[in-house]
């Protein structure tokens, strides 16, 4: 069995959002012509569904930081060659870039952007390489 990503479940998750939207402006411009169970029953399905995006966003956020903890290591590692490295760096772009970004992953991580996170993560491990 496939399993996805935390990309993929935060895609999810924002297409549950903007249905959760839609079910919601379907009910306030039909409000007037819906019975108290047809309203009661939207109302019920808009919520479910709004709880669903959430939990699927807690889901991506957890399975980035799945992602994060079975990448300490490598994180290790990456730290230590930047201590290593910064000794005897010659050219300070490189260093201006991997100290970039440090910062931005330590940004995307407090504002639990998931896709942030993963994609400094990576552009940190490229920026090692280079």
């Amino acid at each position: 069995m496939a399993k996805l990503t935390s990309k993929q479940v935060n895609e999810l998750a924002n297409k549950f959002l903007a249905l959760a939207q839609s079910m919601g402006d379907y009910r306030i411009l039909n409000f007037d012509n819906l019975t108290k169970l047809q309203n009661k029953k939207l109302r019920e399905t808009h919520r479910k569904t709004l709880d669903y995006s959430d939990d699927l966003f807690t889901m991506s956020a957890t399975f980035v930081m799945d992602d994060v903890t079975a990448s300490l290591e490598t994180l290790d590692g990456i730290t230590e060659k930047i201590n290593k490295s910064y000794k005897d760096l010659q050219d300070v772009q490189k260093a201006i870039d991997i100290s970039t970004h440090v910062v931005t992953l330590g940004a995307s991580i407090f504002t639990f952007n998931t896709q942030a996170i993963v994609d400094s993560l990576g552009n940190l491990k490229d920026s090692i390489k280079a």
